[in-house]
This record gives C-alpha cells, sequence and structure tokens, in this order.
C-alpha cells in the first residue's frame, strides 16, 4: 500500500519536474494541449461525412463541462469564405446549441506566435452559457469552450482552462 502511494507521489512529482502540469492534456493527433482540471474522455464522431474529434470533461453531467473539438474542413469550405466567415458561422452554430438570441461577445483576433485567426465568444442560453475560442489553421477548426451556468464560465478554472490551449504542431 505504502509503495502504491509513494510511486503515485513520484510520478506526480516527476510530472512536474517535466514540465507537464497536472492534468495537461496533448493530442499529438489533433496537434492541440490544454490542462483540464482532471483527466478528460476524447471521442469521435461522424455526422454526414465528416469526423469531428472531442475532447470533453464533464463536470456535472450535462450542466457544465470542458471542452476542445477540432475537425479538418472540406477544402472548399475554407477556400471560399474568408477565415472570419468560417470562424463567424461557427459562433453562430453555438448559439443555435445553447438556444441563445444571440452572441453577447463574438471578437475577431488572432492566436498564438502564428497569428492564427481566431474569434473569442460568449453565449447565453436560458440554461447555460458557453464561453470559448475558435482558431482556424489551415483547414483545421478548433473549438474551445467551457460551458455550464455564469459562475462557472466566468470563473478561475475556466480562465486556466482557456488560457492553456495551445496549437503544438
Amino acid at each position: 500500500m505504502r509503495t502504491g502511494i509513494a510511486v503515485a507521489v513520484l510520478a506526480l512529482g516527476a510530472g512536474a519536474l517535466w514540465g507537464q502540469p497536472a492534468g495537461k492534456f496533448e493530442s499529438k493527433e489533433g496537434k492541440f494541449g490544454a490542462v483540464f482540471p482532471q483527466a478528460p474522455t476524447p471521442m469521435t464522431k461522424t455526422a454526414a461525412g465528416q469526423t469531428l474529434y472531442m475532447v470533453h470533461l464533464a463536470v456535472e453531467k450535462d450542466k457544465s463541462g470542458y471542452l476542445i473539438t477540432y475537425s479538418d474542413l472540406p477544402a472548399e469550405v475554407v477556400k471560399a469564405p474568408k477565415p472570419e466567415q468560417v470562424l463567424e458561422s461557427s459562433v453562430n452554430e453555438f448559439v443555435e446549441r445553447f438556444k441563445a438570441k444571440e452572441a453577447t461577445k463574438s471578437t475577431a483576433t488572432t492566436f498564438g506566435p502564428k497569428k492564427y485567426p481566431a474569434r473569442d465568444f460568449t453565449t447565453e442560453g436560458p440554461a447555460l452559457t458557453a464561453r470559448g475560442k475558435l482558431v482556424l489553421v489551415g483547414n483545421r477548426l478548433y473549438q474551445v469552450c467551457v460551458y455550464g451556468p455564469k459562475e462557472f464560465v466566468e470563473g478561475k478554472d475556466a480562465d486556466t482552462f482557456l488560457g492553456s490551449f495551445e496549437i503544438t504542431q
């Protein structure tokens, strides 16, 4: 029993020494990383011929959580409109998903040292609020968000999670 506890403590300490914060999740396939408060669950969904990759941590089932999704958009989707239009369209999907009247915040920005086109957003629905960032890297769209009651979405843990997201190409 003591050996198991000692191994767990050493593993956590070694992770800290190697620069791997507790809760750090990295996706080599997705080329991103983020710090979750606990271990998230990766999953994949396919609809209309498009694959959506998700990494999700439900804090309270169907009431709050942390979510990163990414998908590779067809070339014609990214080629035709400007990146800003692709990102704004994605914000509108969040508005619909959360049954909000409109996004309470939707700001064009850039992300990371390579200044990828991005958009910060907040949307408030009757039951849930969502806050996050959308990032377009080539034809890959990343959606990073926190959802739940307003106080959860505006809390320190949500800020830490959203601020930890990185592209690891």
